[in-house]
Order: structure tokens, then sequence, then C-alpha cells
């Protein structure tokens, strides 16, 4: 009784990540930065992460801090997990090393670069055209350039043959 306990609040616990790890990627990362718009970003070098069974024990690890992470990414193949995140990680650094992989936290500092944003405006269609219009103006400007170039090469083509016959 005490193990199905314990197991359904880890299920909850992973459905919770799960749905918060969906909606950080379909909707606007405004929201996942702090007020100032600033976020710190960690580097851990793991060398004994080698399958995808330790980097998912990783994933695992990382479930308990997730109101504090903002998004993880783990390369597998140069054994290295980088986190985004907002306050200290010394307890996440803790969670880690306990994992036996040889976890070292490598480097924090501060991010102010804001993750892709969606942003989506309702563009009115005169802005359309104008961008439209803008993007014939171009082609055409890049016609003309390609046209007097291939003038000017069959002139010299013709040139070249007026002196050889």
């Amino acid at each position: 009784m005490a193990f199905e306990q314990q197991n359904n609040a880890y299920i909850d616990k992973t459905n919770q990540f799960e749905t918060s790890k969906h909606k950080s990627q379909s909707s606007p990362q405004l929201e996942l930065l702090s007020n100032d718009g600033t976020m710190n970003v960690s580097y851990y070098y793991i060398p004994h992460m080698s399958s995808i069974v330790e980097a998912q024990r990783v994933r695992k690890a990382l479930l308990p801090f997730i109101d504090n992470l903002i998004e993880h990414c783990i390369d597998l193949d140069a054994k290295h997990l980088t986190l985004y995140h907002h306050s200290s990680i010394d307890d996440v650094t803790l969670a880690l090393q306990r994992l036996s992989l040889g976890a070292e936290l490598q480097q924090t500092m501060s991010h102010y670069e804001p993750l892709e944003m969606m942003v989506f405006e309702k563009q009115s269609s005169n802005h359309i055209d104008q961008t439209q219009s803008k993007n014939n103006h171009s082609v055409l400007i890049v016609q003309k350039i390609f046209k007097r170039m291939l003038e000017k090469l069959q002139r010299w083509i013709n040139a070249l043959r007026n002196k050889k016959g």
C-alpha cells in the first residue's frame, strides 16, 4: 500500500514535469523569465552518463527542482548537461552527485539573452502588402544587375570571337 502511494506520487510528479515541459515548448518563453528578464545557465560534465538509461536517471533527478528550472538540455555524446534556472542550484548539484555518475558543475553564469520567444501579432493586410512590395522591388533590382552582367559578358565573348576571327 505504501509503495503504491509512493509510486502514484512519483507518476503524478513525472506527469507534472512532462506537462510543464510541453507547456514551456508550446507557449511563449517570456513567462518563464524572471521580472528583470535574467536567468542563470549552469553547465555540468557527467563522465559516466553514456546511455539513454543514465540520461533518464539524470532527468528524474531533476524532477524535484522543476520550480527552479526553466529548461534543460542533455548532450549524451559530449556527456554534458545544461540547465537554465532562476536561483541557486546547490541542491540540484547534490542530487546529481548522488547518482554516482561523476557529475561536476563546471560553470554557472548569468544568462541575459531570453530564449526564443514566440510572439504572434495579427498583421494588417497593409503591412503585408508593404512587405511584398519591398520584396518585389529587391527582386527587380537583382534582376537588373544580373541582366547587365549577362549583357557585359555577352559583349566580352563577342569581342573575343571578333579578335580570333
